[in-house]
């Protein structure tokens, strides 16, 4: 029963990426060190969030990427495309999904390779390498994979980064995913890189 519970309730990562293809204290009280984030020489663009208690999320917004709402959500929060960047018909774009998931699933790294295996069986990606980070103090995971050809829309160039926010008896599961036809464009290499490295995941207010 737990692991059904995974599945359904843990694909934020495969849910960005078919969207995508369419368009406390320690022991002894003593305060925690603040969070500290990766940053970037870009602009950054705060997430609207939808209840006082999920976490703040931010993004880099590089020269040429405008928000797109199109793809709006409950799951999918924010979404960026490079119009310039377009060939075959294809927009490169970076798309950020959230979710709230109970601790009852397991612990972070569970449900983050949990979004790997629905990856994989969902999408059938043959190429998926993961590597285990951190975003802001958060436990986080870094993935590349080659998302297939889905009808008239060409195999596409996807890295991802997912991120665990614990909050009490809850978990709030986001992911940023960006991907191309042409990977080696030397624009949409710089800035999917730093959108990827800039991102972040903070305490509410």
């Amino acid at each position: 029963m737990r692991l059904r519970k995974v599945v359904r309730r843990v694909p934020a990562a495969l849910a960005a990426a078919l969207v995508l293809a369419i368009a406390g204290c320690s022991q002894d009280s003593k305060p925690v060190a603040a969070v500290t984030c990766d940053e970037v020489s870009v602009p950054m663009v705060d997430i609207p969030t939808r209840t006082d208690q999920e976490p703040r999320l931010r993004i880099p917004q590089p020269q040429g990427w405008e928000r797109t709402t199109k793809l709006d959500s409950e799951t999918i929060r924010f979404a960026l495309r490079n119009e310039s960047l377009t060939d075959q018909g294809f927009t490169p774009n970076a798309v950020v999904t959230l979710q709230k998931v109970s601790t009852d699933v397991g612990k972070p790294q569970q449900i983050l390779d949990a979004q790997d295996k629905q990856l994989v069986a969902k999408l059938k990606v043959k190429d998926l390498k993961s590597t285990p980070t951190q975003v802001c103090g958060s436990p986080a995971q870094s993935t590349s994979y080659t998302a297939p050809a889905m009808g008239k829309i060409p195999a596409r160039n996807a890295a991802s980064l997912a991120v665990v926010y614990q909050a009490g008896d809850v978990n709030y599961v986001t992911t940023v995913t960006v991907q191309t036809i042409k990977p080696d464009n030397p624009t949409y290499v710089t800035d999917s890189a730093a959108i990827l490295k800039g991102f972040q995941i903070l305490p509410p207010k």
